[in-house]
């Protein structure tokens, strides 16, 4: 019976050393607002041109923070509890006189920010694509003979992530021509 436990305690224990790192992943998404003014569709539209970069009407921005745990026996060490987290930033335009805006106007806002809401999920969801994906390249880091290079390969997989996403972001921007094709751009007519 002491043989059998043994070898039962011994193959759990090498299921143990063969686990996956658990990664858990959590995201915050702020939205913030810039504000923009007129009653008439040229002092609206002049009140964007105004801006610092006035060909973008809004901004999804991105990162992730990458926190964990080693462990070390049996001269190797190991990723634990690897914590990913994706943070998100939305910036949209506000405009201050909607309620006092003409009802063409309010119109047309309103058909323009249901397309830059659309346009700005797509890089939500870009984003999320991203993180889950280097989630499972996190779990995947083998144990190494020194933390060092455990350490190595997670710097390795925040640089791919950084590299990786702004290439796919950039697509995104020039298929949808910056959300132009999709309806984000105002048409006062």
């Amino acid at each position: 019976m002491r043989i059998l436990t043994g070898l039962f305690l011994a193959v759990i224990g090498s299921a143990v050393s063969m686990a996956q790192p658990s990664v858990s992943q959590t995201e915050t998404l702020d939205i913030h607002h810039y504000e923009v003014t007129g009653l008439s569709p040229e002092h609206l539209i002049n009140s964007f041109r105004a801006r610092t970069n006035p060909a973008v009407m809004a901004t999804t921005l991105g990162g992730v923070d990458v926190r964990y745990d080693f462990a070390f026996g049996g001269d190797e060490c190991r990723l634990m509890q690897v914590e990913l987290k994706l943070d998100i930033d939305i910036t949209y335009p506000l405009w201050r006189e909607e309620a006092r805006g003409p009802d063409a106007m309010r119109t047309e806002w309103a058909r323009f920010m249901i397309a830059v809401r659309a346009h700005e999920q797509g890089h939500v969801d870009r984003f999320r694509r991203a993180a889950n994906e280097m989630s499972d390249r996190l779990a995947a880091i083998p144990p190494a003979s020194s933390c060092r290079t455990v350490r190595s390969a997670v710097a390795a997989e925040r640089e791919r992530f950084r590299h990786e996403i702004a290439i796919i972001q950039a697509e995104y921007e020039r298929q949808t021509d910056n959300g132009a094709n999709q309806g984000a751009r105002l048409r006062f007519r």
